[in-house]
């Protein structure tokens, strides 16, 4: 029998990228397996956090793995401007695989987990790991459930021959033609000459158009710079926004589950890196045997906050018109502070910010969508 390591990480993404940092960050001498399906983990993804969004205890795993930060951020919507005095930083997949290969992990890839147990995992070519701690951190799933919304994309990084107009990243350009929910575009200035920008939606279908998205970033970057572009690397995805269902799942007869498939995500703005940081600092900083408890005590913490942004999922998806969802959007960055945007991204908002976030002019509702809209169960793998 193969001798156990501490943790075994079934996925080396956001989720069990961040985990095995921690782990090695507060306890170098642990044993600790990732095993990731692909050639190299992160994938292909950029990821990016607010201020707030990472404990200043997690700062520690995570600030190496930052490429570019701002002071701030931009939002533009039609007939309205701000700038958020509010740190913005951003993870590019490279420096991330280069972080897990460089940490002191026993990294398998092009390995395939066939068989997650609370102790063992069993991989398609016979193998079996051992590990006190199990960790199933894979993406999420195929199937997801029928009541749900979609945040999808294309995104084009690109070098261009003169510099980007704006200093800031715009993390929602929405003074863009509504289409297909509520459409916007994301930009960040990675250097002065090189920018990742991707065309994003709300949308009621998971349904990706990757042609119809490079037209309209190339139109999108005609219509902000002068010259040319060249396109150095492209990534897209679809995850489900739901507003039913989606809770953390904690089963103590199996695998501790992170990531997204676990729920560890927020329910309204698709941004994982808030609890992926969270659940990382949680487990990192017990013994193995405690690992589990750690990460129930996280979750029913912020349960209250999940079930709070799958509520405006639903108010979302089920009751606005799909081409005015901007007007939502508008509304909070028009009447709420920075620092209450701040907590919401970060899920550390409390009741009087919930009620805050409810309370102002709605927007233009179709009723007709309360009793009949049809069911997706289908989300292509991001």
């Amino acid at each position: 029998m193969n001798a156990a390591r501490d943790y075994v990480i079934v996925g080396g993404g956001l989720a069990g990228g961040l985990i095995a940092l921690a782990v090695r960050h507060f306890n170098p001498r642990a044993r600790v397996t990732v095993i990731e399906r692909s050639d190299r983990p992160a994938g292909n993804h950029t990821w990016a956090f607010h201020a707030l969004d990472v404990p200043e205890p997690a700062d520690a795993f995570v600030r190496p793995l930052v490429s570019a930060d701002w002071p701030g951020y931009r939002v533009q919507f039609p007939g309205y401007q701000r700038d958020v005095p509010s740190r913005y930083a951003v993870v590019p997949a490279d420096r991330f695989a280069a972080a897990l290969e460089t940490s002191g992990c026993e990294l398998l890839t092009t390995a395939n987990a066939v068989t997650v147990t609370v102790d063992r995992v069993e991989l398609s070519d016979g193998r079996e790991l051992f590990g006190r701690c199990v960790i199933d951190a894979r993406g999420p799933a195929a199937d997801t459930p029928p009541k749900s919304g979609f945040q999808k994309f294309v995104g084009l990084e690109v070098e261009t021959d003169h510099p980007w107009p704006h200093a800031l990243p715009t993390v929602m350009d929405a003074a863009v033609p509504q289409e297909d929910g509520y459409r916007f575009v994301y930009a960040l200035p990675l250097t002065p000459t090189r920018v990742l920008v991707e065309d994003t939606y709300f949308s009621d279908t998971p349904h990706l158009d990757r042609p119809k998205l490079r037209s309209r970033i190339g139109d999108y970057l005609g219509s902000t710079i002068a010259g040319s572009w060249s396109v150095v690397r492209e990534e897209s995805g679809v995850l489900p926004m739901p507003w039913a269902g989606g809770e953390v799942a904690l089963d103590r007869g199996g695998p501790l589950v992170a990531g997204y498939a676990g729920g560890w995500f927020h329910p309204a703005t698709g941004y994982s890196f808030p609890l992926a940081a969270r659940l990382a600092l949680a487990i990192a900083r017990v013994p193995t045997e405690r690992a589990f408890d750690a990460a129930a005590t996280l979750a029913r913490r912020t349960a209250p906050r999940q079930r709070f942004g799958r509520l405006l999922n639903r108010l979302l998806f089920t009751a606005v018109t799909p081409t005015q969802r901007w007007q939502v959007f508008r509304r909070l960055y028009r009447s709420l502070p920075d620092a209450l945007m701040a907590r919401f991204y970060a899920l550390e908002y409390g009741l009087l910010d919930a009620c805050r976030l409810l309370i102002g002019w709605p927007p233009p509702l179709s009723p007709s969508r309360l009793f009949h809209r049809p069911e997706v169960r289908l989300c292509p793998s991001p």
